[in-house]
């Protein structure tokens, strides 16, 4: 078979039991992930293991695809939901308590303003990023690729094989729900 055929023929060998078709699909999207991999990851090294990762999951999910004929924006979701992981816990890692205390940093009085607006940032991003994990990869994927990205639609459109106007829809409803999953923590910090 010529390595010309659609992504689903490939996909389905591979979920039929043909290792070797994966590697097909692996040279198609390696460099997509990978440069998915570098926007998350602290270096080069990190952006090979997080590239790996994703195609791991994958191939490990591949029979959890529904249709082979979208297996690029099924991959690009797990990629997605694999650097936002990476990147969760990468912080988690490296602030476990606060930014203070990297490199043994002490409180000056007068810094105390800048640090408390830092960590005031970290725990909204922290939170905007719980909720994100709360929305389905549906919504949560053009969401990201159009406000963290800044993809057009057009392109989100290419890259996830989805119509302008449902993408459109898509981010609305990811906002849209959102802004209901944060409210709690707006009023928290309006009190």
């Amino acid at each position: 078979m010529s390595h010309d055929a659609p992504d689903g023929t490939y996909a389905r060998r591979v979920q039929d039991g043909d290792r070797s078709a994966f590697q097909v699909l692996v040279e198609r999207y390696e460099g997509m992930v990978f440069d998915l991999a570098h926007q998350y990851a602290d270096g080069p090294e990190a952006a090979e293991d997080l590239a790996q990762d994703v195609f791991l999951t994958a191939y490990r999910r591949i029979d959890d695809l529904q249709d082979p004929d979208r297996f690029a924006s099924w991959l690009y979701g797990i990629a997605l939901n694999r650097g936002r992981d990476y990147a969760k816990n990468v912080r988690r890692d490296t602030y476990p308590f606060s930014r203070s205390e990297q490199e043994g940093t002490h409180i000056r009085d007068n810094g105390t303003a800048a640090q408390d607006d830092q960590l005031v940032a970290d725990e909204m991003g922290d939170q905007l990023w719980d909720a994100l994990d709360e929305l389905a990869p549906t919504y949560a994927t053009p969401f990201l690729l159009k406000y963290r990205n800044g993809l057009t639609y057009k392109a989100m459109s290419k890259r996830l094989d989805v119509s302008v106007s449902a993408l459109k829809v898509r981010v609305h409803r990811a906002r849209k729900k959102l802004r209901t999953l944060l409210a709690p923590y707006h009023e928290k910090s309006r009190s």
